[in-house]
């Protein structure tokens, strides 16, 4: 199929698509709710994504995840984190746009105050993710994003799928040995919108009725 771009992809385009798919055998979920209120919220967090146009994982520690058979090994949904500067050190990234400065978010962090919390996931070619939200608590963490058109002139393929990889500052240093859950959702508006509906929500069972603190 010819390239296409982003106009012509709107075009008989179906209302409603999946935006983030797969798992690799963790609890992991896609709607288009936000995420629970519960636990540590952190509204618009510091993050740094790269897109992989190849199905191929674009980070990982250790080896290159490979099949027995030598050929490299897609996973999705992969997720990892970062709690030192040594661990940061072990991540691999692979060859694409914007390693130099997924490394320069690694080696920028502050450990001692923060965690870096890594997922990545397929999307359509045609589509760019924003990251609104995450939330963690001792045993699972959520992210929440909204979904968009990319550029109008970015070329694209409607059937085409890419590799997102995003990089989360999570502002607490916290040990992440029980976290065993991972899960997202994703909506069509904005983040602003999104997250107005976490504060409501975490406003309205603080008991303060919806308002701002």
């Amino acid at each position: 199929m010819p390239s296409i771009t982003r106009r012509r992809a709107l075009h008989g385009a179906v209302a409603v698509v999946a935006g983030f798919a797969g798992c690799s055998g963790e609890s992991s979920s896609s709607s288009s709710s936000p995420p629970d209120t519960s636990g540590n919220v952190e509204l618009n967090p510091e993050s740094y994504s790269i897109r992989n146009p190849a199905p191929r994982p674009t980070l990982w520690t250790g080896d290159r995840p490979t099949t027995a058979d030598g050929e490299e090994r897609t996973q999705y949904r992969h997720h990892l984190f970062v709690t030192s500067a040594d661990e940061a050190a072990t991540v691999s990234f692979a060859d694409v746009d914007g390693v130099e400065g997924a490394r320069e978010f690694l080696d920028a962090t502050d450990y001692g105050a923060a965690t870096v919390y890594a997922e990545q996931w397929r999307i359509e070619e045609c589509f760019a993710p924003d990251l609104c939200s995450i939330r963690w608590s001792t045993d699972d963490v959520d992210t929440s994003y909204t979904r968009r058109y990319r550029d109008a002139d970015v070329a694209c393929e409607a059937d085409a799928e890419d590799v997102i990889a995003t990089l989360i500052r999570i502002p607490e240093a916290f040990d992440p040995s029980d976290v065993n859950g991972y899960g997202s959702s994703y909506g069509s508006g904005t983040c602003e919108r999104e997250n107005e509906r976490i504060r409501r929500r975490r406003n309205a069972s603080d008991g303060t009725g919806g308002a701002d603190p």
